[in-house]
C-alpha cells in the first residue's frame, strides 16, 4: 500500500530513509512548534476568511483572481514540459542541482522533437502547458521552437505559459515568443534578488505576467513593500510557493533555522505563515493583485491526481470507476442468480445510467451506478484500488498498455494495485454506498468517519481498511496538519 498524508508515521519513518545520513540535523517540527504554528495560521486564516477565495478543496487561498493557468493546474488539464534541466541563477532555495543539459521532457517521458510533445498534449487532451526549465532562456531556440509548434497546432485551445528568472529575457526574444502565441509568462524574481527590472520588460509585450516565487520568510517585509509596486507595473499574478525541502538543499535550507514539517513533501512551516500573510496584508489593503499560495499539499494533492486520473481514462475498464483522487476502483460481490437477473433487466431497459458489470469466477464486478438501482446488490462486498502512471517503455512490473502517438512515438500506461480486494462487512458496505453515492463528501478523517457511521466498529483492523478507502476515495479539504 502506498504511505498516505494519513499515516504521519510512516511518514517519518520514509523521511528518515530519504534524508539519511543527515535527518537528524534538521530541525524537525515538535509538537509544541506545531501547537505554535497552528495557532499562528489559525489566526491569519481567520482574518483571511472574509476578504480571500479558498479553492480546490480549500488548499489554495487566493486574493481576487487566479491566473487561467492555475486554474487549468488544480483542474487537472495541465502539462509541465522541462525543456533542458540547466540554470544559470543559484537560489538557496532551489530543489534541484540542474547543470546537466537534458532533452525536454515530462513525466519520464522525453521529446526531441517539438512535434512528439505536441502529439502527446493532443491525444491525452491536455488544455494547458507550460515550459519550465532549470531557465528555458538558456536554450532560447529549442524553448521557442516548442512554443512555436504548441500554438501553431492548438491555438487557442491550449492556454501556454513560460517559466524564468528573467536574466536572459531580452526585448528581442520576449517579442519572439510573444509571437510564437506565448499566453503567460512567471518570472522567479527572487533569482534577480527581487529585482522588477527583468519584470518590465514583459509588461505589454506577453499577455499576462506573473511573479511566482517560493516565500522566503526572511523576505516578508521585502515582498509586502513591493507588492503594490507589482500592481502599479502592471503585474497581474502573484503566486507565492511554500519551500520545499530535498536532499540537494537541505544544508541551505537549515543554516537558516527553518522548521522542517514531514508529509508527502518536506515543507518550510515559516515559508507557509509568511505566503499566508503576504495575501493577508494584499487583502487588507484592498490590492488588486491576484495572489495565490500554491502549497506543497496541494501540489501533491492536485497535481498527483491530475495525472492519475488522465491515465486511468486509458486503463479503466468499462464496469470500473475513477475516484475523486484518480484512482481506479473495483467492487464485486457474491455473483448472486437472482441479483444478477436484475442486473441484467436493468442494464436492458437502459435504466443503468451508464453502469455495467462482468460475471467472472462466481463474483459479479460492477460500476458504482448499479448499487443504487439493484436491489441486494452488495452480499460479500469488496473494494480493490489501483493508481496509474506513464513511462517511456514497459517496466513489465504491472499491467500495461502501449500507446503509439501520431508521431510514431510510444509511450506505456500502467496500472499498479494500491491495495489488495478490503472486504467490507455488512455495516460498512452500507456506509460505503452511501460516502460514494452522489454529492456526499468523505469525512476528512477517521474520527469523523466512525462518528458518522458507529454501527461500523472501530478496531485496528476497522481503522487501516477505511483509511485506505478515504485516502483513495475523496481529496482532503484544507492545508496539511503541522503534526
Amino acid at each position: 500500500m502506498q504511505l498516505t498524508e494519513l499515516d504521519h508515521q510512516g511518514l517519518i519513518e520514509k523521511t528518515r530513509q530519504d534524508f539519511a545520513p543527515f535527518y537528524n540535523r534538521l530541525h524537525w517540527i515538535s509538537p509544541s512548534d506545531a501547537r505554535r504554528f497552528d495557532r499562528e495560521r489559525r489566526e491569519v486564516l481567520d482574518a483571511l476568511s472574509p476578504r480571500a477565495l479558498f479553492a480546490f478543496n480549500r488548499t489554495k487561498p487566493y486574493t481576487r483572481r487566479l491566473s487561467p493557468g492555475c486554474r487549468l493546474c488544480g483542474e487537472g488539464s495541465w502539462s509541465c514540459l522541462f525543456i533542458n534541466n540547466i540554470c544559470n541563477a543559484r537560489c538557496f532555495y532551489c530543489p534541484s542541482e540542474q547543470q546537466t543539459v537534458d532533452e525536454p521532457g515530462t513525466n519520464t517521458l522525453t521529446f526531441r522533437h517539438p512535434e512528439d510533445y505536441v502529439d502527446y498534449l493532443e491525444y491525452f487532451g491536455f488544455t494547458g502547458a507550460s515550459i519550465s526549465g532549470g531557465e528555458p532562456f538558456m536554450t532560447f531556440e529549442k524553448t521557442l521552437s516548442f512554443a512555436a509548434a504548441i500554438k501553431r497546432h492548438f491555438q487557442d485551445r491550449i492556454y501556454l505559459w513560460l517559466y524564468t528568472n528573467g536574466i536572459l529575457a531580452t526585448p528581442d526574444r520576449l517579442a519572439q515568443l510573444r509571437d510564437a502565441g506565448l499566453d503567460e509568462i512567471r518570472f522567479n524574481i527572487g533569482a534577480a534578488d527581487f529585482s522588477l527590472e527583468h519584470v518590465q520588460r514583459a509588461v505589454s509585450v506577453i499577455p499576462h505576467v506573473t511573479i511566482e516565487i517560493p516565500a522566503v520568510p526572511e523576505r516578508l517585509d521585502l515582498l509586502t513593500r513591493l507588492i503594490p509596486e507589482m500592481r502599479e507595473r502592471g503585474v497581474d499574478f502573484l503566486n507565492l510557493h511554500q519551500i520545499r525541502c530535498t536532499a540537494f538543499n537541505h544544508s541551505r535550507l537549515a543554516s537558516r533555522g527553518y522548521t522542517f514539517v514531514h508529509g508527502p513533501f518536506t515543507g518550510v512551516a515559516e515559508s507557509e505563515l509568511a505566503a499566508l500573510k503576504l495575501l493577508q496584508h494584499t487583502a487588507e489593503e484592498g490590492i488588486d493583485l491576484g495572489v495565490n499560495y500554491c502549497s506543497l499539499i496541494y501540489r501533491h494533492r492536485f497535481q498527483a491526481r491530475a495525472f492519475r486520473h488522465r491515465w486511468a481514462r486509458h486503463l479503466k475498464k468499462d464496469y470500473e470507476d475513477i475516484t475523486g483522487t484518480g484512482m481506479i476502483r473495483s467492487i464485486s460481490a457474491a455473483a448472486d442468480p437472482a441479483v444478477l437477473q436484475r442486473i441484467r433487466e436493468v442494464c436492458a431497459n437502459g435504466q443503468g445510467d451508464g453502469g455495467s458489470f462482468l460475471e467472472k469466477k462466481g463474483r459479479l464486478f460492477f460500476s458504482r451506478a448499479l448499487m443504487d438501482r439493484v436491489e441486494g446488490l452488495g452480499k460479500d462486498l469488496r473494494v480493490s484500488y489501483h493508481f496509474t502512471s506513464i513511462h517511456p517503455r514497459v517496466t513489465y512490473r504491472n499491467t500495461f498498455r502501449e500507446i503509439r502517438l501520431g508521431s510514431g512515438e510510444k509511450v506505456v500506461l500502467e496500472r499498479a494495485p494500491m491495495t489488495p480486494d478490503i472486504a467490507l462487512s455488512r455495516e460498512e458496505g452500507a456506509a460505503f454506498r452511501a460516502l460514494t453515492g452522489e454529492c456526499e463528501a468523505f469525512p476528512d478523517g477517521l474520527d469523523a468517519l466512525f462518528r458518522l457511521f458507529p454501527g461500523i466498529g472501530r478496531t485496528p483492523e476497522t481503522e487501516e481498511r477505511w483509511e485506505t478507502i478515504l485516502q483513495a476515495e475523496r481529496i482532503r479539504s484544507g492545508l496539511l496538519e503541522y503534526y
